[in-house]
């Protein structure tokens, strides 16, 4: 399928496209030769063509006195706001089969800029044996498109098409990505369209149709989705990755904050567009309102949209349970947290059309049991939850290493799948603040604002003056995972009791992820949960105390048990100790 956005080499000739609907004369501009006057049509697409501008040649686009980068730029010379550059578009691998299958995925959310001493893709492929011989199956890979300055978390970028320059070239992007696969790696890659970033962002300056004027979300003004040629933007940018970087599935940033009429046109035309282009494509979810039927099974257990959702839920509870933190849901007195975490045990989702209540504020009309479990993605802490926090510790720096590796059993034993932040697996300490490289007259703003959000979004009482200054370059020093510490003497331990369970996955839990989901059964007493999972293949059980005192519960284990804490048999009553948890498998 030829793209519509971007430059198209076509022999000598290179033709030049945008689409402004609104605007009354558009030219591509050079630095080194005259510019060229584009030609509109009907349906707002400017278009000409020009010699000797193949690839390497350096061109913007110019509307009046506006000079700005291609929207569709592939990559940039000098920022976002600088040159955008013509390439010739990557081979495809020409893969039509799954490097694995999904079922056998063990996530490493894992941030370009900070992974390595580097802080390239370069620097990442220089390291990629170690979360291979980690455990982990996949990396996905934070937003690493176009941003302004020479650090940022990715998400306020605004060239979507371009893999910033700070990391190195597209082709270092590329060969990232065929070599984690030599690994046995897959590659995921966290996409962002329900915004843009604000600063050197063009578009509403140059194409204010791209935006709906009356849907506000926590970054500004939404995106349009009723506009045939903005939802092919996107389309087009997703096959792109799939394509030409060969990336084995993505990650949709935030899919509840696109609130147009169309959203929902949009998102299934999405997930189609992706799977024309990669059948086996991995596609992810996070979506605040826990919409079920976006992660609907086939008659052959396969997805029909997407392949699974970031699972909030489970997160917040485990997180409740184990900090005593009282947000999220939790500072409700009246909530029954251990009846939660039973409930996204069994079912992935606490919050849907089955639960009772509202320990949240919200409830949804899908009931979530009739999903297999992996279409829920389990953890503990990312990104996010690192980073929105006044302290932006980990976990291994607010609990100890029983409860840490507690969490880790249970959302690594458990049949959803797993997700760890970058050095998680050995419990580092390093921090994750929040950070970005803007000049100092829109760093003021959004430093200021950033005490808001941590307030008012993230429900962190915090006083002015004490938070990281995001624009400070220490603060990003400071979230640079040290590798003399992380396979280091301190973290050894940590590193290969994770080893362990990921090996545990492998021979208890995959197996019977291979086939097909047919029942969740679960049973409480006290804090103690039993949860059996029923797969055609047979059946995965799991006894745990999430609690800092010992309990006990009716169950018999059988066959070859794994277990972390204290976890003795007693007739046919477990004993479990403070944050223990057993798990075998067996027949049905």
């Amino acid at each position: 399928m030829t793209p519509l956005f971007g430059p198209l080499l076509d022999g000598e000739f290179t033709h030049f496209r945008f689409w402004s609907p609104g605007a009354e004369a558009v030219d591509v501009i050079f630095p080194d030769r005259e510019s060229v006057a584009l030609v509109r049509d009907a349906d707002g697409w400017w278009a000409g063509r020009a010699t000797q501008c193949g690839p390497g040649t350096r061109y913007k686009f110019r509307i009046g006195a506006l000079e700005f980068p291609d929207p569709a730029s592939r990559f940039q010379d000098g920022d976002s706001a600088g040159w955008s550059i013509v390439c010739a578009p990557l081979v495809p691998s020409g893969r039509t089969q799954p490097l694995r299958p999904w079922s056998e995925t063990i996530i490493c959310e894992v941030h370009v800029g900070t992974v390595s001493p580097e802080g390239t893709f370069e620097g990442l492929e220089k390291r990629l044996e170690y979360f291979r011989d980690a455990g982990y199956t996949a990396l996905e890979i934070m937003p690493i498109n176009d941003f302004p300055g020479t650090r940022n978390w990715g998400y306020d970028g605004t060239l979507v098409f371009a893999p910033d320059e700070t990391y190195g070239t597209r082709e270092a992007l590329r060969s990232l990505v065929d070599r984690a696969h030599e690994l046995g790696l897959c590659m995921i890659l966290d996409v962002v369209y329900n915004h843009f970033g604000d600063v050197g962002n063009f578009i509403d300056k140059h194409t204010p149709e791209w935006f709906d004027d009356s849907v506000e979300t926590p970054w500004g003004t939404g995106i349009d989705f009723t506009q045939e040629m903005v939802r092919q933007f996107y389309y087009e940018n997703t096959r792109m990755w799939l394509d030409e970087f060969d990336f084995d599935g993505l990650r949709f940033d935030a899919v509840h904050e696109m609130k147009t009429e169309d959203r929902d046109r949009f998102l299934g035309d999405l997930a189609k567009v992706a799977r024309d282009a990669k059948g086996h494509a991995k596609l992810i979810l996070e979506n605040m309102d826990n919409c079920a039927s976006w992660l609907t099974r086939d008659p052959g257990d396969e997805p029909v949209d997407f392949t699974a959702q970031w699972n909030d839920d489970i997160h917040h509870v485990l997180h409740h349970l184990v900090t005593g933190e009282e947000r999220q849901g939790y500072d409700d007195a009246d909530v029954d947290p251990v009846a939660d975490l039973e409930k996204a045990l069994a079912d992935g989702f606490v919050h849907d059309g089955e639960a009772e209540g509202e320990s949240d504020g919200t409830t949804r009309g899908e009931p979530a049991s009739r999903l297999p479990p992996e279409a829920f993605v389990s953890f503990v802490q990312n990104h996010d939850q690192i980073g929105n926090r006044a302290d932006s510790k980990r976990l291994a720096s607010r609990v100890d290493p029983q409860r840490l590796d507690f969490l880790h059993f249970v959302t690594i034993m458990a049949p959803q799948i797993p997700l760890l932040f970058m050095g998680e697996e050995a419990q580092v300490r390093s921090p994750f603040p929040y950070f970005f490289d803007l000049p100092e007259d829109a760093a003021a703003p959004k430093r200021e604002d950033r005490y808001r959000q941590m307030r008012e979004i993230f429900e962190q009482p915090v006083e002015n003056g004490t938070l990281p200054d995001p624009n400070a370059v220490e603060t990003f020093e400071s979230a640079r995972l040290d590798w003399a510490v992380l396979d280091g003497p301190t973290t050894r331990p940590a590193l290969e009791r994770f080893r362990q369970l990921a090996a545990w996955r492998r021979q208890h839990v995959w197996p019977l992820l291979a086939t097909k989901c047919l029942d969740a059964k679960s049973s409480r007493s006290g804090n103690a949960i039993h949860v059996r999972w029923i797969f055609e293949g047979g059946a995965l059980a799991m006894v745990l105390n999430a609690s800092a005192t010992a309990d006990e519960i009716g169950c018999v284990m059988a066959g070859e048990v794994v277990t972390t804490g204290s976890v003795a048999q007693h007739g046919a009553r477990v004993r479990l100790g403070a944050w223990s948890a057993v798990a075998w498998s067996g027949p049905n």
